[in-house]
């Protein structure tokens, strides 16, 4: 049997990267930030898996607290997020191949969006998307970039998502 899952559509992963760099207060973002945040837009049960959970965001536990499991089982949660790399990565390479990512800030592993303004009818689905308005979507989009990402208590060893031992 066949089931859709948006993790593996590369045009749901375009529209959700192009809603995060809309949404959110920051300009700038690391790619790997940027994938994992990707990762927890999709799953936001997952962000109570944060450990420790960052004490300057301790303000913030109660919302991800309300935040209800999901209804499908994921066993292994790193090997998602690895399999998401390579949608990702395409999503990426094509909003840049549209000049809707800055590719000299790529070139850096930053990701921005450029100057060129999006469609009206896509703005128009970003601003009325019900995600854009949830507490757990603006806390993974405006506060949680905020956490160191690399380190021994950088958000990628909080995470156990990625590869972590050898941060500096």
């Amino acid at each position: 049997m066949l089931i859709y899952h948006p993790v593996y559509d590369i045009n749901h992963c375009i529209y959700r990267i192009l809603r995060f760099l809309e949404v959110s207060e920051h300009s700038l973002f690391g790619w790997d930030q940027l994938r994992l945040l990707d990762f927890y837009s999709l799953f936001p049960h997952l962000l109570k898996n944060i450990a420790p959970f960052p004490r300057e965001l301790s303000a913030y536990k109660k919302i991800i607290s309300r935040i209800p499991d999901a209804y499908e089982s994921m066993p292994n949660d790193k090997r998602v997020f690895h399999e998401m790399m390579p949608i990702q990565n395409t999503a990426l390479h094509n909003l840049i191949a549209r000049d809707m990512i800055d590719s000299k800030r790529y070139t850096e592993q930053i990701i921005a969006r450029s100057e060129i303004r999006l469609p009206g009818r896509l703005i128009e689905k970003i601003d009325n998307d019900p995600f854009i308005k949830e507490d757990w979507y603006l806390f993974l989009v405006n506060e949680l970039p905020l956490v160191n990402f690399d380190g021994k208590k950088g958000l990628k060893s909080r995470s156990d998502l990625m590869e972590h031992r050898y941060d500096g």
